[in-house]
Parts: structure tokens; C-alpha cells; sequence
């Protein structure tokens, strides 16, 4: 009795000594509980509040939770992470999504009430129905190396399964108001993954900066990039690469977001155009 008790404690000593072979582990869900949506909203208050300084609500400073008029119809995609053996799984990667089963319904939408793009001609002629906004993307630094964005693809494609989802949209940002520092980047974005013509959308013409805390930036089709697309797309956001990787189509001109600290673009993924290969990969 006593020999195995020994034994057992070397084995629990033992693998307390080597969780770093296996650790962190990692899950991917869509978030089903008050407390996992609450959990979803404290780390985006980490990163859009204290990483990157954005303007947020007083309630949400006293909570420490990052939310708008928007949560109250979304639900979050999450990644979990188990650091070691003994220590509590905490959330370390968030996607907000909000469905939309009709165009008519977008006009409620993040994308066109809140920054202000125009969704008229996408509406009118993108012959889908089921739709569903991206948004609030973030992970914590210590993991942003580790895989984590995978997985919040891997959790939103099982969500746009169930969901049966045609079209995945929203903005997506470059941390910067200098339209100055990304010239290149959306200029690349305009001359290679450029929206038709015919479901185009544009930033508003009515856009009031004093009023919205917005104002227009554009994308010139006329920059000479000769040479340098590859070093441009590296120097993209991951996640703008990530949409592109899976056939994301972006809009004409952006949008700079004064309380957010950022630069947005339109972009759209038609979920029946991405690649089997990438489908597949995702489903695993």
C-alpha cells in the first residue's frame, strides 16, 4: 500500500513537471452561458480598452466589460485555454456574431448604422437571405502566436454549419487613424480583392465626423505597388489575411472610427465560394 501510494505520487509529480508537453489546451465553443458571455465582454474590455485605449461606456469602466446596443442579439464564439494542470480554463480568444435572416434586417446592422457604410446595391442584388456580422474580434497577446485564431475559425464555421449562414460580413480594422500609415495596405486590398461592381459598398456620402465620429478614407487604385504585393500582404492584420485566405472581398474607401482608434474596411466571405479544401479544414 504504501509502495503505491508512492508511485502514484511520482506519477502525479512527474506530470505536474512535464505539462508543458501538452499545455496549454485549448477549446473552441460558441458561448452558452451568462457567465461565458460576461467572460467574453471582460476580455474585449482588456484588449479594446486597456491594450488599445478605445472610448467605452461608463458601465462598462466600472465592470471592466467591453458592450454596446449590439449584444443584445449576438452571442460570442470562444477559445479556452487550460495554461497548466491545475489551473481554471479561462477565455483567451473571442469572435462576437450576430445573425441576420433577411437584407431588410441589415439595415440594423453594426456595419451600416453604426460605421456608416453604405449596403444599398449589396443588399439589393446579393440574392442570399441568412447572414451573419462579424465583429469584436480579439485574443489576449501571450496567444495570438499559438493558433487561437484557427480555432475561432474552426468554432465560427461549426456555428455557420448549424446556423446554415450564406454570407459572412462586417469591418475589419487596421489599428491606426493616420490614413498615412496603411496607404499601401488598402490600396493592395483595392487592387486585388476588390468587391463587384454591382453589390459594392462604400462608405455614406452623408458621414458628419463632428456628429458620427467618423470620416471617410480612401483607397487608391492608382498606387503603385509594383513589386512590393507580397511584402504588403505580409504586413497586413492577421485576421484581414486570414478573410483573405478564405475568399473575403473587401468595399471601395474606409471608414476611420475616432472612439475606436481605427481605420475599418467593408469585407464580405460568400460561404458557398470558399474552397472544399478549406471547408474540410475547418469542419476537422
Amino acid at each position: 500500500m504504501i509502495a503505491t501510494l508512492a508511485e502514484k505520487g511520482r506519477t502525479l509529480t512527474n506530470h505536474l513537471l512535464d505539462y508543458r508537453n501538452v499545455y496549454p489546451k485549448f477549446s473552441f465553443k460558441e458561448a452558452e452561458t451568462i457567465k461565458e458571455s460576461k467572460q467574453a465582454q471582460n476580455l474585449r474590455y482588456k484588449i479594446f480598452k486597456n491594450e488599445l485605449n478605445v472610448k467605452t461606456n461608463l458601465k462598462g469602466k466600472i465592470i471592466k466589460r467591453e458592450f454596446d446596443q449590439y449584444d443584445e442579439n449576438a452571442t460570442h464564439i470562444i477559445v479556452k485555454a487550460k495554461a497548466t494542470p491545475l489551473s481554471m480554463e479561462k477565455v483567451v480568444g473571442v469572435y462576437r456574431v450576430i445573425k441576420y435572416n433577411s437584407t431588410e434586417q441589415l439595415n440594423d446592422c453594426y456595419t451600416s448604422k453604426s460605421m456608416c457604410f453604405d449596403l444599398e446595391s449589396f443588399k439589393e442584388n446579393i440574392n442570399y437571405s441568412n447572414f451573419l456580422e462579424l465583429g469584436r474580434t480579439c485574443i489576449l497577446p501571450e496567444y495570438r502566436k499559438s493558433g487561437v485564431l484557427k480555432l475561432l475559425w474552426k468554432g465560427l464555421y461549426k456555428y455557420i454549419q448549424k446556423e446554415q449562414i450564406d454570407i459572412l460580413l462586417g469591418c475589419a480594422s487596421f489599428w491606426t487613424i493616420e490614413p498615412d500609415d496603411i496607404t499601401s495596405q488598402l490600396s493592395y486590398l483595392k487592387q486585388n480583392h476588390l468587391m463587384d461592381k454591382n453589390i459594392m459598398v462604400t462608405p455614406k456620402n452623408n458621414i458628419k465626423p463632428s456628429i458620427d465620429k467618423l470620416s471617410v478614407c480612401k483607397m487608391y487604385d492608382s498606387y503603385n505597388l509594383r513589386g512590393m504585393e507580397s511584402k504588403v500582404f505580409k504586413s497586413l492584420p492577421s485576421l484581414i489575411k486570414a478573410y483573405i485566405s478564405v475568399g473575403s472581398k473587401f468595399g471601395d474607401g474606409a471608414v476611420i472610427d475616432y472612439d475606436f482608434r481605427s481605420i475599418d474596411v467593408f469585407t464580405y466571405v460568400d460561404i458557398h465560394n470558399i474552397d472544399d479544401r478549406v471547408k474540410k479544414y475547418y469542419a476537422k
